[in-house]
Order: structure tokens, then sequence, then C-alpha cells
């Protein structure tokens, strides 16, 4: 009787153990380890892209003495920008910039750099998010109309003449609630000045040929900014066609979970079917933190370096962090990120000390620090792979994370092609099984990996230019609740695409 109880048991056990196998790896599957793309689509849909605010070189003349940059320069930021293939940047302008000269409305103002971005960004399909950083008002917040009158003459120019398609959306002010913008935090000022924008627009024949986005606010870890779009919503309605938000989360808000439910709270007082765009994304860190006492003392040690800087770019982790960061505003229903910024030779701080967020500095042999600086630097890497592999029109689908800390995922498809992108800030290494509910499967994916190590080390395959190539390319078979693999390590980011540039 006991050897007939034995086998029955054992018989039920084998069973057991046979049906929660993988038919295809012959692996017992742990549910706390599958990251599951699921069929559900984010308000992030269809998606507009990610990429860096570019722009300014404003103080060219200053540092070089000419009013360009030179021929090599434009052609190594071009050859980068074209491998990072970004579906949107952020280009803003500003009147003595851009166009007026000795007192005198001047567009030719932008020849020399402004026009030869935009002539880039036409050529290559990228969109543009064009705006003005904003004047200060006249005495008793009056709205200036003589300057608004000569920022749409030369929105105008710009569309109409030079017929610039590639720009999409048009703002007016950067960072309106903020003290220290132009606005200086005053609503009904910049509500007012919106009305005279839109008057100017319609006489100009530009209403509908552009976009206006709004509100532009800098938001922090809380919903307390809501009212700029609610009262602009209610007051403009779809004059106003697209909105957006900046972020400058800390390392604790993203990793802690807070991050994703600002965003959330933001983007709930959006129409879903109305895009919203993250339009200016990078971390600042709390001054008592490790990395905020890390991030003072570097730039007090760089005689180059302003005080508006995030030294943290040198370093490998940042891509990482960004990465989880970008994420989290597509899982929230962000149809766009633009990733602050591109280059520290575009901003100073008015004192000749460089604003320090880009990916290199292509004024470095010329005037700052000498020619390393203009070195790519790791955060790029990434970076390039999202802005690529995420592109205009995708739709954006949710993913199921495993219980891992720091790890998250979002995936794309467009033309039948996917990409999926796993980052996971967390030291620790998982064993991930990745599964998708629509069962595809992905023919000759590319599979990129990016592991940061101390400083600006990292491993992450790369050409001859420094841009990145795939760590393996094979089938990604998900068909019939079949899973692949990944060991994702720490402080890491993975992306497996069939897409196919």
């Amino acid at each position: 009787m006991k050897l007939k109880y034995l086998c029955i048991a054992m018989s039920w056990i084998l069973i057991l153990v046979y049906s929660c196998k993988d038919k295809t790896e012959g692996l017992v599957l742990n549910n706390r380890n599958d990251l599951i793309i699921t069929n559900s689509v984010t308000k992030a849909s269809p998606f507009v892209g990610i990429g860096p605010q570019w722009g300014g070189y404003d103080n060219v003349f200053k540092w070089t003495g000419s009013n360009t940059l030179s021929e090599a320069d434009w052609n190594t930021l071009f050859k980068r920008v074209e491998f990072l293939k970004p579906g949107l940047i952020r280009l803003m302008a500003s009147p003595g910039w851009n166009y007026i000269v000795d007192g005198q409305y001047n567009p030719h103002k932008s020849d020399g750099v402004l026009f030869k971005i935009l002539d880039f960004c036409q050529q290559k399909g990228i969109k543009v998010m064009f705006g003005e950083w904003g004047e200060p008002a006249l005495p008793g917040n009056q709205v200036d109309v003589a300057w608004l009158d000569k920022s749409t003459n030369f929105l105008s120019y710009l569309i109409n003449d030079k017929a610039y398609t590639c720009i999409k959306y048009y703002n007016m002010c950067n960072e309106p609630a903020g003290s220290w913008s132009s606005i200086a935090g005053d609503y009904d000022l910049w509500q007012r000045t919106y009305v005279e924008i839109l008057k100017k627009m319609e006489s100009k024949n530009l209403t509908n040929k552009i976009t206006v986005i709004a509100p532009d606010i800098a938001v922090w870890n809380d919903n307390s900014l809501g009212n700029w779009i609610t009262r602009a919503k209610g007051y403009f309605g779809d004059k106003i066609g697209a909105y957006d938000i900046h972020t400058y989360p800390t390392d604790d808000q993203v990793k802690g979970g807070n991050y994703k439910k600002v965003l959330a709270d933001y983007r709930s007082l959006v129409p879903d079917h109305m895009e919203m765009i993250m339009g200016e994304l990078g971390f600042k860190y709390s001054s008592n933190s490790d990395l905020g006492k890390d991030n003072l003392l570097r730039i007090s040690q760089d005689q180059h370096t302003s005080d508006d800087s995030n030294m943290m770019i040198y370093d490998a982790f940042y891509g990482v962090d960004m990465a989880d960061a970008i994420i989290q505003n597509m899982d929230a229903g962000y149809n766009g990120v633009i990733l602050w910024n591109m280059d520290d030779a575009m901003y100073d701080d008015g004192n000749n000390k460089l604003k320090r967020w880009g990916f290199w500095n292509i004024l470095g042999q010329e005037k700052f620090g000498g020619v390393a600086d203009e070195a790519i630097r790791p955060w790029f890497y990434p970076m390039s792979l999202m802005c690529r592999y995420f592109p205009t029109g995708a739709t954006i689908y949710q993913a199921k994370l495993p219980n891992k800390k720091g790890v998250q995922a979002i995936a794309a498809m467009k033309d039948g092609k996917y990409t999926i992108a796993i980052s996971n800030s967390h030291a620790v290494t998982y064993q991930i099984n990745l599964k998708m509910e629509a069962e595809q499967v992905l023919n000759n994916a590319k599979v990129f990996r990016y592991v940061a190590g101390e400083g600006v080390d990292f491993e992450g395959s790369r050409n001859a230019d420094g841009f990145a190539i795939p760590a393996a390319q094979e089938i990604v078979d998900f068909s019939k609740g079949k899973h692949y693999p990944v060991t994702i390590k720490g402080k890491s980011f993975t992306l497996i695409t069939n897409m196919d540039f």
C-alpha cells in the first residue's frame, strides 16, 4: 500500500513539474521573473519621438570670432545627430540672438546657426518644437505687443518664406510659472500674452500651419501647477493644440516611484487624444545627497562650468538613469520627450561658463578644456538607441514588470516591427523571462546591451565612430507562449528591435 501511494504521489509531482515547463527551453518558469510586453496601448500613442534640445551657439562669435561653427564641427554634429535619428528636437530663439540687429528686425542674423540646424531637420524629417525664451514684461505687466509682432514676423519668415515644414509646434515663453522666467509666475500676464500671440498668428496666416503648444511649465515633485493646464484649456480651448511640461527629478524621485505618479497626474489633465510632450528632461540632485555633493565639487573644480550643470553626464550610470526616466514618461502617456540637452557649447551663464548637460562639447578644442571634451559621452549610447528605435508614429505598449527593484520596460511597434527597452537602475543582476502577449517572432532582431561601470567606463559594442552596434543579432521568438531569457545586469540598459534602421 505504501509503495502504491508513493508511486501516485511521484506521478502527480511529475505532472506538475512538466505542466510548468516552458516547452522550448525545458526550464521551470518563476512568474516573479516574467517581464511581459502587453497589448495595452498607452496614451503616448501615436508617438511623436525622442530627441535633444538643440540650438543656441549664440556666443560662438564671442568665443571664436565667427558667426558660425567651423565646417569640421558642423560635419561632426550632423554625423552624430544623423545616427541619433531623433524624431523630435526643441529649438529656442530670442530677438537679440536671431532677428534683431542694431535695433532693427533682420532675420538673416540666423543664417549662421539656426537656419543650418533647421535645414538639417528639414532634410532628415525631424520634427521641431520651436519657440522663444521670452521677453520681460513692460512696466505695469503690460504685454509687449511690439515684441510679439516681431517674433511672429520671424515665425512667419520661417514658415511662409523659408517653408520649414519641419516646425510642428510653437511655444512663446520658456517655463512661465517660474520666478526666473520673463513671465515670473504671473498666469494672467501669460494668458494675455497668448491672446495677442494667437491674434497675430491668425493675421499672418500661421494658425493652420503650426500647433501651439503650452504651457511649458517646469514642475517638481507634486501637481501644484496643474492649474496652468486646466485654466489654459478652459480659456483657449482647441486654440492650444498640444501641451507640455518640464521635469528635473532627483535620483530618489525616479527610483522611488513617485515620479511616474506626478507624470500621470499632469497627463490626466489633458484629454487622452491630445498630445502631451515632456519639453525638457534631466536630473537634478539634492544638494545634501551624495550625488548632489559630488556634482557641486566637480563644478567647483572646473573653471569652464557654471552652477547650472549636471556633471554626471560624464558618468556611464547617467545613461541608465535617463533611460529609466524616459520609459516612465512613455508609460505615463507622454507622446514625446526632449532631453536636456545635446551640447555644452550651446548655452552659458552669461559669464562664459558653460551649462554642462550635453552629449559632448563641440567647442572643447576651440575654447573649453581641449579636444578630449568634444568626444561622445557614455549616456549618448542608450539615448541614441531610444531616439532611433522609438520612432515618430509608433504605437507604445505597456509592460507587466517582474517584482525586481529598479526594472522598467516599454515597447513600441511601427509598420509591424517592434522595439523593447529594459532598464535596470539597481545594482543587482536579474534573470528575466521576457514574454509578449502579441506572440510575435522578431526575425533578425538586434540586441543592444549597455552596462555602466565606474566613471566613464561601460560595456557596450561600438563602431569606430563611437556609435552603438548590436551585441547580437538573432531570432527572438515569442510565439505560442515562448519566452526569451535575458540577463539584466545591474546598472544596465537593454534594447531589442527588429526595426530596420
